[in-house]
């Protein structure tokens, strides 16, 4: 399991391409065996995780059966989440793998910076900005844990130049996810670390904030016209909703036609399972930006996968943070499971304007399920 781990992410690093074929063959290995009776299906994730799955699947088949690979992996991918909790991969492994996310950060810079100056934009090896921002999530929280258990100061100033990256990517999906993320790890440490700690940490963190927002208003439009809003130099109406939100405020409305129109025509099949992923493109009145009615997650979920789809990602919610919020960290080792166990935060929070979706989602669901088991009782 420990190899499983570290190759995808290796492979979350290097190449998306090679980390969704190795993901293939770990959803076929995940179902043989729990077929053979060698892996249970347990942990508190996995039945919100296939209460989400059957709709998505089955509405794409029905409804959008041109859009099936993209079905296959926003739902079945994530059923390999059991995987990890076959075996308890002890304190030491969670200490090699927060080394390795925090080096990998460390080697990316130069990467990220190269392509910031040749093209404008901020990019690791593979994808964009919206990579950019995750990754250096994950990697800032590595940092501060290993900083909490090492209390190497090269740590802890690893995690402020990786938050800065985050903020670099000025995307507010991954700033949220941060921030949010940030604060409730302070929760978890609540026993453990004095309040000396929590005070210098909240003041780093909000000291960046405002730097990055300062920035943020001089070259981002989105948050120049809210600062414009708030100081009354402009009206809050559609217009400025629409360049506030990008454009997420029409498409919001857009999408409430759709689900008018389901309802005023008895269309309860996809009202129950959804229309299907990406159908966007088919439905009356079409989405503006394309296959997704990307607004709130709570109405772009509804239309895609219906009822059932939107409550398996509310209950998966609830048990995530309900289980977040019990617990506490007390023992020096557990440190090392923060970054784990918050991973899936990150997700979570930022996809509150976009979706229950990144393709490093089936990677979180791993590492947090080990964490998970590494806390269960011998």
């Amino acid at each position: 399991m420990k190899k499983i781990i570290y190759l995808t992410t290796a492979f979350i690093l290097l190449s998306i391409s090679l980390f969704e074929g190795l993901v293939i063959a770990l959803m076929v290995y995940t179902f043989y065996l729990i077929a053979k009776g060698e892996l249970r299906a347990y942990g508190r994730l996995f039945k919100p995780l296939l209460l989400h799955a059957f709709p998505t699947l089955l509405s794409t088949v029905l409804y959008t059966p041109n859009q099936i690979g993209k079905a296959i992996e926003r739902s079945l991918f994530l059923l390999i989440y059991p995987l990890s909790g076959k075996e308890k991969l002890g304190y030491e492994f969670f200490k090699r793998f927060n080394q390795l996310l925090v080096f990998a950060g460390f080697l990316l810079i130069p990467v990220v910076l190269y392509k910031f100056y040749k093209d404008g934009l901020p990019a690791p090896v593979w994808g964009g900005v919206f990579e950019v921002g995750f990754l250096y999530t994950f990697f800032s929280i590595s940092a501060l844990a290993m900083f909490l258990f090492t209390k190497r100061k090269i740590y802890f100033i690893l995690f402020l130049i990786f938050m800065c990256f985050v903020f670099l990517s000025m995307r507010r999906s991954a700033v949220m996810g941060l921030l949010f993320t940030m604060l409730l790890i302070l929760y978890l440490l609540r026993g453990m670390v004095s309040r000396k700690f929590m005070i210098a940490t909240l003041s780093s963190i909000a000291f960046v904030s405002l730097i990055a927002l300062g920035v943020f208003v001089q070259k981002d439009p989105r948050f120049y016209t809210i600062t414009e809003v708030i100081l009354g130099q402009k009206a809050l109406n559609e217009e400025t909703l629409n360049l506030i939100s990008s454009i997420r405020w029409s498409i919001f409305k857009t999408g409430l036609e759709v689900i008018k129109r389901d309802l005023s025509e008895g269309n309860y099949i996809p009202l129950l399972i959804g229309h299907g992923i990406n159908s966007g493109y088919y439905l009356e009145p079409k989405s503006p930006v394309g296959g997704t009615y990307e607004s709130v997650f709570l109405l772009s979920e509804f239309i895609e996968k219906g009822l059932l789809g939107l409550l398996g990602i509310l209950w998966l919610w609830w048990t995530y943070y309900s289980y977040m919020l019990k617990l506490k960290i007390e023992k020096k080792e557990d440190i090392l499971l923060i970054p784990s166990l918050s991973f899936l935060s990150t997700l979570l929070i930022g996809g509150i304007f976009t979706m229950f979706w990144d393709a490093m989602l089936p990677w979180m669901l791993l590492v947090f399920r080990a964490s998970e088991k590494q806390l269960e009782s011998p």
